[in-house]
């Protein structure tokens, strides 16, 4: 049964976040639904799931006020509702008494997934993103249309990647590896907040192959108990040559329940030939990863 916690109790009385949920139906977005009510119900958040779909060629409009609705778009509404009626049985079923109940909402909208995740940011209050990891091979990787890095590149608010068939337990280690930037302080001052809801540790985490970068993670780590006021605080660096086999061999070989990483957009050729970390790290990820992308971390943060 799931009991919403002591810090949760006062929660009707403030604007209740949102956790927005991309699904298209697969059997891993079923996961993916049901990893998100877990994590909902464990912060006190509500749940919007989200498909976006494609009009045929051929079948386009320029009429909004159009009907019926188009194939495409009664599909996408009527498997959507499905899938939140499958979620409020789950709820029904575990949830009784007092226990937190999400609300869960459903949302179907035709287009690109940047318009839509900008228009979600300006009438929703947006918590983060939830989406299962992306599957292409490493042709299709650069050259095909990659869903996962469209939301990741043009969100404004966090995006967690969820493994294959992965089941949400409450974050106990949280591993925040961080470049040492100005922004990542505050980063890790959101990341408190989450922490916060399972009494979780962080470990600040550096991969390092020299040892001035090791001591600029000290000097970095040093000024956290000034401005920071959280007890399970640790701090951990690795020495490797490649940050992406770093991460992954932390994930591997640490009880890490999330991995949060920072994503600078790169241009297709820097993508092409150098590499995204956390493209790499996103690869059949092992653990869950939270992303907070660069461009909006100077502009807001999230506070969980």
């Amino acid at each position: 049964m799931a009991v919403i916690p002591g810090h949760l109790l006062n929660m009707k009385f403030v604007v209740m976040k949102t956790i927005l949920v991309f699904t298209d139906f697969s059997i891993n977005a079923d996961y993916v639904g049901q990893y998100a009510l877990r994590f909902a119900q464990n912060i006190g958040a509500n749940i919007l799931l989200c498909n976006i779909f494609q009009v045929p060629a051929g079948e386009e409009t320029t009429d909004g006020d159009r009907w019926p609705m188009l194939a495409c778009e009664e599909n996408s509404v009527n498997d959507l509702g499905a899938q939140v009626a499958q979620l409020k049985s789950r709820l029904d079923a575990e949830v009784s008494g007092d226990g937190f109940r999400p609300e869960i909402a459903q949302h179907s909208q035709e287009g690109g997934l940047s318009n839509t995740l900008n228009e979600l940011a300006g009438i929703k209050d947006i918590l983060l993103a939830i989406i299962s990891e992306h599957s292409a091979d490493k042709i299709s990787e650069y050259f095909a249309t990659d869903h996962t890095w469209d939301i990741v590149d043009n969100a404004c608010f966090p995006v967690m990647v969820i493994p294959y068939q992965a089941r949400f337990t409450p974050f106990r280690l949280i591993a925040f590896a961080t470049a040492m930037n100005y922004t990542d302080i505050g980063i890790l001052q959101s990341l408190t907040g989450l922490a916060g809801y399972s009494n979780a540790e962080i470990l600040v985490t550096n991969i390092t192959s020299d040892q001035k970068e090791e001591l600029a993670m000290e000097e970095f780590f040093n000024q956290i108990p000034g401005k920071i006021n959280y007890p399970k605080i640790t701090y951990h660096a690795t020495e490797e040559g490649d940050i992406a086999n770093g991460l992954k061999k932390l994930s591997a070989h640490i009880d890490v329940n999330l991995l949060v990483v920072v994503h600078q957009k790169h241009s297709f050729l820097q993508n092409l030939f150098n590499g995204s970390v956390t493209k790499k790290i996103t690869n059949r990820p092992s653990k869950p990863i939270l992303i907070f992308s660069c461009f909006a971390v100077k502009e807001t943060l999230t506070v969980f």
